[in-house]
């Protein structure tokens, strides 16, 4: 049997025996030694190479995006399957749980989108308080929540104030996603008391960067990875068998009885009798 040679087009990269391509590079002579990590990840995402500092803008979001508690439940799969030992297979796991969750990478979708309405309605608007909370308040009308603010558990995500201090430092503080967000940050503050979360505030800045919302996310995805990393290492290196099995202690059952067949009701009624006749035999 012979199998036809599929071919697909794609602009990815291609083997040459010169040196290799990548997305319309030469690897060698234009990538190694010149291209960040990061910025490798951004010219594989996006298809194009980012300025040396919106990389560095990148960088520093990483950073801050390093909350690895391993009770957040991403992460918290991520040690349980590397506890059967195999690094590979809890890294996959960890992330793959990321698809469509309310948290991580693509709540910055949700964020994003959120962010790129109220800025279309606002219409350059962002410096009029009055007008700003119209907007607001006509968007929390026909929806449940806003997506980019307010953090579980905690008055405000100290992610962002870390983060936000890397955004003023490098100078795009006053971009326009950026303006739009921090303006709906105050009139939510107003309205709600919540505060833009590290979700918000990632989108608004990937958003002035030319990103589309699943850019945005798959970027993020990027970004976390390292902490999926660590557990998947640590979890796979050091087992812990508990995480396999909860022990018997830490289990309880609080269903209803088994059923019993009336097969076995008679059988086990009989069995009874039985013995009963064999006592009375034996006194």
């Amino acid at each position: 049997m012979i199998l036809p040679v599929l071919t697909e087009q794609t602009a990815s990269a291609y083997w040459a025996f010169d040196e290799p391509r990548y997305l319309g590079h030469r690897v060698f002579s234009e990538l190694a030694g010149r291209e960040s990590w990061t910025g490798l990840f951004a010219l594989s995402i996006f298809g194009r190479r980012l300025p040396p500092e919106q990389c560095a803008l990148l960088d520093d979001a990483a950073g801050a995006l390093t909350l690895a508690d391993p009770r957040i439940w991403p992460l918290k799969l991520t040690r349980i399957v590397g506890s059967y030992g195999g690094f590979l297979s809890a890294l996959s796991a960890g992330i793959l749980m990321e698809n469509g969750a309310r948290i991580g990478p693509w709540a910055c979708i949700d964020a994003a989108n959120v962010l790129l309405q109220l800025h279309a309605e606002l219409d350059g608007h962002q410096g009029e308080p009055a007008r700003v909370r119209e907007v607001l308040a006509t968007y929390r009308r026909e929806h449940r929540f806003v997506w980019g603010f307010g953090t579980p558990y905690r008055g405000r995500d100290e992610r962002v104030l870390a983060f936000r201090e890397c955004v003023q430092r490098r100078g795009r503080a006053h971009l326009p996603y950026y303006r739009t967000m921090a303006a709906v940050a105050i009139a939510m503050k107003e309205a709600t008391n919540a505060e833009p979360n590290i979700g918000g505030v990632l989108a608004a800045v990937l958003l002035d960067m030319g990103l589309a919302p699943t850019e945005i996310c798959t970027m993020v995805v990027a970004l976390v990875q390292h902490m999926f990393f660590a557990h998947a290492s640590e979890s796979a290196r050091n087992p812990n068998l508990e995480l396999r099995e909860l022990p018997p202690e830490y289990v309880s059952y609080g269903g209803a009885e088994p059923r019993v067949s009336p097969r076995a009701r008679v059988a086990r009624n009989a069995g009874s009798t039985d013995s009963q006749r064999s006592a009375t035999s034996v006194a």
